[in-house]
């Protein structure tokens, strides 16, 4: 795909905030610009890494509560485009060819989540197309975060129905949404993008995905979702991926909080001495 080819989103400012990972929030930006041409693109963070985008200098992001009011309250400020496309660390644009103009239908636009039966199931911040009339609705008094902020939650659930009466917000369908990105629920069709380290598998290669993992932050490294990427590479008898990871783990835990941690991430109790077994041989 030469420049000429790449889709004209000259209307969308690509974003990401971080400032604990903020050189691999780099790289997914980056990854983006090659696929998209963008009308603008930042980088929030707190030190400067080495980018296309331009760094917006923020204070330190401490907690996902202090992430969901940065992006409720604070990215209108910063967004000169109609709509802003968020991505993160571990959520890219893997495949211009994708855009459909008709996403720009929608006040937002994130992955399906198939675990909800109720039409509120759109959908994941990770990877999102968001219009700024929706961050300016959001930035109003009226939405109040909470303590336990979850912005994407808070957005598309807690505060849709009000979204959607009061200021008109256009959320995108299931079936959109599906074409536009994919997180839990595999797609069916290539996607524009994706979120989630446990689908990095498909998009980078073992070598640099474990270079990656050796460089993120111990408290990213602990989370439920790098421990998913840990069973899917056992899944996937990727064995030269498992040793490294399970290596990092244990260096950190022992054995009874390794447990825990698997059985939070979705291993069923019954499962866990196998995937156990599996990473001590690697």
């Amino acid at each position: 795909m030469n420049a000429r080819q790449l889709p004209d989103l000259r209307d969308v400012t690509i974003c990401a905030a971080d400032t604990i990972n903020p050189a691999l929030a780099a790289r997914a930006l980056d990854l983006s610009m090659r696929q998209c041409q963008f009308g603008d693109a930042i980088l929030f963070t707190h030190e400067s890494v080495p980018t296309c985008a331009r760094i917006v200098p923020i204070e330190r992001i401490k907690s996902r509560e202090d992430y969901s009011v940065f992006m409720i309250k604070e990215l209108v400020k910063h967004i000169a485009t109609p709509w802003v496309l968020v991505v993160q660390w571990d959520g890219y644009v893997v495949d211009g060819s994708q855009w459909r103009d008709a996403f720009f239908d929608y006040d937002y636009l994130g992955a399906a989540w198939y675990f909800y039966g109720d039409g509120m199931d759109v959908g994941n911040g990770g990877f999102s197309l968001r219009s700024t009339r929706l961050l300016k609705a959001l930035a109003s008094d009226r939405f109040v975060c909470p303590a336990d902020a979850i912005e994407d939650t808070l957005i598309c659930r807690t505060w849709r129905r009000e979204l959607e009466s009061g200021y008109g917000v256009r959320f995108a369908p299931a079936d959109v949404a599906r074409r536009f990105a994919y997180e839990y629920e595999m797609p069916a069709n290539p996607t524009l993008g994706f979120h989630g380290v446990f689908n990095m598998w498909r998009h980078v290669d073992d070598h640099e995905m474990m270079a990656m993992a050796r460089s993120l932050d111990l408290r990213t490294f602990a989370s439920r979702e790098c421990l998913q990427l840990l069973i899917k590479y056992c899944d996937l008898q990727k064995f030269a991926c498992v040793k490294p990871l399970y290596a990092r783990y244990k260096a950190q835990w022992n054995r009874e909080v390794i447990v825990a941690a698997l059985m939070k991430a979705g291993v069923a109790e019954a499962r866990v001495e196998n995937v156990l077994a599996l990473c001590e041989a690697a």
